[in-house]
């Protein structure tokens, strides 16, 4: 017996090696293969399935800190130039306030051709946002081409970053200062790479603790024809206890390593 998603592909090379398999009925062809559906195929049962549960559209977490950034971005009527992780959800209601999404690290160039091309009443409304795993994964590409190559109106770069890959499983990156085990090690800034590379403003801000500051921030910001980067840091909700646990763990060893050297015992 084969069973396979999709087409028949693996059962029909098996029997075109002169193998009798038997493959399971064609109107599993399409849909999930659940493990309901794969019983049911093991079964022989062929009768008629319940219709699907209705579909939830998917949305940012109730307590995502990027809900204030994306409000924001909706009252000013950004053009946001966006990119892939959990805040590509900003395109779907209530926000709908992303425009572009072609790859990872590519929001900041197309915000930066987009403002280089659009008159500039138009360009003015142009906002990159990025996240911090993306940013470091090849935002930063992006953020030399922007100091290298920067638009007559400037640019505003806003980097989301609540301190893990919260896309894909919570894994730690170089900017989190933990390896992927959590423990410590050394910690990549986002912001200290945007001042290295040239970006004469740069903020680090909550946009959950101070939602109107960071509103105030990013309409000065606009106006303005100047470089700019944003880094709108707040925790993960679904990472912020373990993000917790982490640095108290970490900064446990550290103090019982500092004790051990204090009295010569090395890292004994």
């Amino acid at each position: 017996m084969v069973v396979e998603e999709g087409d028949p592909v693996f059962a029909e090379a098996i029997r075109a090696a002169g193998i009798p398999v038997e493959a399971k009925a064609e109107r599993f062809r399409f849909g999930e293969l659940s493990v309901e559906r794969v019983r049911r195929i093991l079964s022989g049962d062929d009768a008629p399935e319940p219709p699907p549960a209705k579909a939830k559209p998917p949305e940012l977490c109730e307590a995502c800190p990027y809900h204030p950034v994306y409000g924001t971005l909706k009252r000013l009527d950004c053009i946001v130039a966006g990119d892939i992780g959990c805040y590509t959800l900003g395109v779907m209601e209530p926000y709908q306030a992303m425009d572009t999404c072609v790859a990872m690290g590519a929001s900041v160039g197309v915000g930066l051709g987009l403002r280089h091309v659009l008159p500039e009443a138009e360009a003015r409304r142009v906002v990159s946002i990025i996240g911090d795993s993306t940013f470091i994964h090849s935002g930063v590409n992006g953020l030399m081409e922007m100091v290298y190559n920067p638009p007559k109106t400037g640019h505003v770069l806003i980097v989301l970053d609540n301190g893990t890959t919260a896309m894909t499983g919570q894994q730690e990156h170089p900017g989190t200062g933990r390896k992927l085990d959590h423990t410590a090690t050394g910690q990549v800034s986002i912001e200290g790479i945007s001042r290295g590379a040239g970006v004469s403003h740069v903020y680090v801000v909550d946009p959950v603790k101070d939602p109107a500051g960071f509103e105030r921030l990013l309409v000065e910001r606009l106006k303005a024809n100047d470089l700019a980067v944003i880094v709108a840091r707040r925790p993960c909700v679904l990472a912020a206890a373990d993000i917790r646990h982490y640095e108290k763990v970490n900064a446990e060893r550290a103090a019982q390593s500092a004790a051990c050297d204090a009295c010569g015992g090395g890292d004994a």
